[in-house]
């Protein structure tokens, strides 16, 4: 789990730093503006030295992990069959 965990933030740090070149090039209202600005507060401006787009990029990858694990908790709980699933499956199983 903690593979797919890495590769979807990789892919989700890449989509914030690109939304964040695009939103500085373009003229945004909005909640489109609203977007920007916390993407960009969370990871960086946007920038073209290479070392502060990978500084930027690992900014953006620690925020999605912890959005992930923060999802991973709220889903624990649903992942535990209830005790009337598992008294249903005792009584049907053959």
């Amino acid at each position: 789990m903690r593979i797919q965990r890495t590769i979807n933030a990789i892919i989700g740090a890449t989509k914030d730093r690109r939304d964040i070149t695009r939103g500085a090039k373009h003229k945004l209202e909005g909640v489109d503006l609203q977007f920007y600005n916390n993407l960009k507060s969370t990871s960086g401006p946007s920038v073209h030295n290479p070392v502060k787009v990978a500084k930027s990029w690992y900014k953006a990858y620690n925020e999605n992990i912890k959005k992930l694990k923060l999802i991973e908790e709220l889903n624990k709980p649903f992942k535990k069959p209830s005790l009337i699933n598992q008294i249903f499956h005792r009584l049907t199983r053959k």
